[in-house]
């Protein structure tokens, strides 16, 4: 049986607290008073309707936890006052088994760590807690006419009493320790799985666990048993379109934009895509309609928006006629803007269009070179000629009029000043065009302006040139495609073009040059040339005000703020995106910011105290992974356990990034000949954290084997410790058991701690263990940085090479994320 474990969310980074930082409001059906007393144990157990048995053993477990003192060994555990947590709160009165009924307030946070999507394409079944109370659970019915059982564990007690008073606190008795006690008297929700007799799993099922309130411990309690050569593999935790992203070189669909490209952000300058998170939507969308209509986005509600609210920047004057009131230019100009939730906002108020800082200088284009790609858009186009055996050319067609004769002209002359060849001639209807064989003119014009009318593009190095080299080019193509016309006393400019990505890229450089142009597209429409009846194309139209802004639009700095004109709501089905960007956590929506949409971040800690017991029957495997991120002000105290019979299997992957402070040692009891343990453990220790884990092999008969491996990185202030023990029994003859610890310091200031014990009791056993500490070199850097990497990218290139063989063993989503997590939680390391 294969059992994938739990991640629980909550980064708390200054770069990544917005993503996973937020809380919800919540009506909790149900709260406990703050404390635990014997009053509140009932209380609890009355709430959920228990059988007296149960009630029996939650006393029980309250009295050893009164008795038992506090830890001395390990972390140092005074922070918790176990007088001011809530023990207990109810989010809902039902628990769902279609994901579409979940209380919306509840749904909206689990949305944004994928769990539909999530169970859609990679589980079996699915379970989510929020709190104390599991509020969704579902389950595929093919595994239910097998006999698997897969719910939570308050339901386990009503339903399958049997096998619940023969297994709960079995394996993991009260009596352990203090924290076990704790769990067995006000435990709530956790998973229950059972399953049958040569019945094995080829999809995981998984778990989500969320702290939303503050103050608040988490209590729950899993229970797995795989009966004899049963299989299955269990995830407990959470993985964290067709919208314009602006990438600096080109606009892209969010669904094609891939982790790891480069995005540009409400800063400005360009960041990696750390991750990339798709889920299923079923519910309201809002388009969001700015002044400049074709730059209108579409969005969920809850994805928040970079904003100045109309309603802080009103002007004190009396209101005109107008479409909304006024508002006063320096208080907007002043004003500083704020991510806001898109069902939040409201037509009027100011969204906020932010033009790149990046700029390159180039010499592969001066002036004339830059005038030439300017036209090319404008009137220009590549193409071969079969006839010819598929010679290329280029040609620029100009109208009759004298200035489009004039302006061949130039264009003529400006091709051969470069030494290029090219003939100008003027057709019988009296139209003007010139034409060049030029490989490296054609090869100009293709690379940096692309081909076709609809499909013209600037390249990365156009759109990366500074603004007083980019207006040279923005200058031909208006003179080569613009008008110039009067609107209510203003001049105004304007161009047009059958490129959707062209007209985003010069809105762009544009505004790069302190311009906020309009952006509106007109649709295509019959019409006739010469006679033909013809199809014209979608056109963008780009207009600006020469020397004005362009209506209520102001600028500050590389900012626009631009008045949402109106909001549109509408049920959408269908997958949405997100993503997780380096440092800012933000990206461009069509030149617009928008930030990445999760455990909530509070200066108040809060208690994380699972207990996870498992039973792995005659020849069957379990398999459970805990990838464990909580925000850095939870106690993330553990007790996980598992019992393996004749020739069973059990591994243990342990992955802690996140939390204040951990606690958690993984054991394995091998109660019979021939079973088989393995623990893998993966420690990161940022600043403040503890990382306190290791692993248990208590050889209990004879031919058992084991390995423990344990990987840690600690950095700044934090400090990653390895306990273990390996215990083999006078009876457990043939035991073969390797041990290997490996650290990694980040710098001069992080710590790292080994406490192997050895309890070895015959002498036939085989005992390894290995133990190494290694700092990174200013050598390996450098080599790296030589490569191309910043030292940042370098140093998490070593910390990643560093957990890889241990990734590996991760199924694919979970292998990408621990090392998402990973890298994330060293970036902070360099500088």
């Amino acid at each position: 049986m294969a059992v994938i474990g739990e991640q629980f969310v909550g980064q708390t980074s200054n770069e990544y607290r917005e993503k996973y930082g937020f809380s919800d409001k919540i009506d909790y059906k149900f709260k406990t008073k703050k404390g635990l007393s014997e009053d509140i144990v009932r209380e609890i157990s009355r709430i959920k309707s228990e059988p007296s048995w149960m009630l029996e053993k939650r006393l029980t477990g309250y009295r050893i936890f009164k008795s038992k003192p506090m830890p001395t060994w390990g972390a140092d555990l005074s922070g918790i006052n176990f007088d001011d947590i809530y023990y207990y709160l109810r989010p809902t009165d039902n628990k769902s088994s279609s994901w579409d009924s979940v209380p919306e307030e509840i749904k909206k946070t689990f949305d944004k760590l994928g769990i539909p999507e999530a169970e859609r394409k990679f589980f079996a079944g699915a379970e989510a807690q929020y709190d104390s109370e599991v509020v969704y659970h579902n389950v595929r019915e093919d595994l239910e006419r097998q006999g698997v059982i897969f719910t939570d564990t308050d339901t386990a007690v009503q339903k399958y009493p049997g096998l619940m008073k023969k297994y709960f606190g079995e394996i993991i008795p009260p009596t352990d320790n203090k924290f076990a006690a704790l769990n067995t008297a006000v435990w709530s929700g956790g998973s229950f799985i059972y399953v049958p007799k040569g019945i094995k799993l080829t999809m995981p099922l998984q778990a989500y666990f969320r702290i939303n309130a503050e103050k608040a411990g988490q209590f729950e309690r899993t229970l797995i048993i795989a009966d004899e050569g049963a299989d299955v593999t269990y995830i407990e935790g959470c993985l964290p379109a067709d919208e314009l992203i602006n990438k600096g070189d080109s606009l892209q669909r969010i669904a094609e934009v891939k982790e790891g490209e480069m995005v540009q952000t409400h800063t400005g300058k360009f960041h990696k895509i750390q991750k990339k998170f798709v889920h299923h939507h079923s519910g309201m969308m809002l388009e969001i309609l700015p002044l400049s209509k074709a730059n209108g986005f579409k969005l969920t509600g809850e994805h928040p928006v970079l904003c100045i609210k109309r309603n802080t920047v009103l002007t004190k004057r009396r209101p005109r006629k107008s479409w909304n009131p006024e508002v006063s230019t320096l208080a907007l100009l002043k004003a500083e803007p704020k991510f806001v939730r898109a069902d939040d906002l409201r037509e009027g108020d100011f969204i906020v269009y932010v033009a790149p800082t990046l700029s390159e200088q180039s010499q592969e284009f001066d002036d004339i070179t830059l005038k030439i790609l300017g036209l090319y858009l404008a009137e220009g186009s590549v193409s071969s000629n079969r006839a010819l055996g598929g010679i290329k050319s280029v040609a620029f067609s100009f109208g009759k009029s004298k200035k489009e004769a004039e302006l061949a002209t130039k264009l003529n002359t400006w091709i051969h000043e470069k030494g290029w060849k090219a003939s100008m001639y003027k057709s019988k209807r009296g139209y003007y065009t010139v034409t060049s064989y030029d490989k490296e003119l054609i090869d100009l014009c293709d690379n940096h302006c692309g081909r076709g009318a609809e499909l013209k593009l600037l390249s990365q190095k156009i759109m990366r040139l500074p603004p007083q080299k980019q207006k040279i080019l923005i200058d031909a193509y208006w003179e080569g495609n613009g008008s110039v016309h009067e609107r209510n006393g203003k001049k105004m400019l304007r161009a047009s073009t059958a490129s959707r990505l062209l007209a985003y890229q010069i809105q762009e450089i544009l505004a790069r040059a302190g311009i906020f142009s309009n952006l509106n597209l007109r649709r295509g429409s019959i019409d006739f040339i010469f006679g033909r009846k013809i199809m014209r194309r979608d056109q963008y139209i780009i207009e600006y005000a020469e020397g004005r802004e362009m209506g209520e639009v102001r600028g500050r700095g590389n900012q626009f703020f631009v008045p949402i004109k109106h909001i549109k709501r509408y049920y959408f089905d269908g997958d949405v995106y997100n993503f997780s960007v380096a440092r800012d956590e933000s990206y461009l929506v069509k030149g617009f910011a928008v930030h990445n949409c999760t455990a909530p971040i509070y200066v108040s800690s809060s208690l994380h105290s699972a207990v996870v017991e498992l039973v792995a029957h005659k020849h069957a495997h379990i398999r459970y992974v805990t990838i464990q991120n909580w925000s850095k002000n939870v106690y993330n105290l553990v007790t996980q356990r598992a019992f393996a019979y004749e020739s069973a299997h059990v591994e243990w992957f342990d992955g802690n990034i996140g939390s204040a402070t951990n606690m958690k040692y993984p054991s394995v009891y091998l109660k019979e000949r021939g079973a088989k343990g393995d623990i893998v453990s993966i420690a990161v220790a940022g600043e403040k954290q503890v990382q306190d884990s290791g692993g248990k092999m208590l050889h209990l008969a004879p031919d058992t084997t084991s390995s423990i491996i344990s990987k840690s990185v600690s950095k700044g202030s934090g400090i990653t410790t390895y306990r273990g023990l390996i215990h083999v029994a006078k009876n457990a003859s043939n035991v073969k058991s390797a041990v290997r610890c490996d650290a990694l310091l980040l710098d001069e200031n992080s710590v790292t701690n080994t406490y192997p014990y050895m309890d070895v009791q015959r002498d036939d056993a085989t005992i390894t263990h290995e133990a190494t500490v290694g700092k990174i070199g200013e050598d390996e850097l450098f080599y790296l940085m030589s490569r191309g990497l910043s030292e940042e990218e370098a140093m998490a290139t070593i910390v990643l090479g560093f957990i890889e063989p241990l990734a590996k063993a991760l199924p694919l989503e979970y292998s990408i994320e621990l090392k998402r997590l990973i890298k994330l939680d060293t970036s902070n390391s360099v500088g």
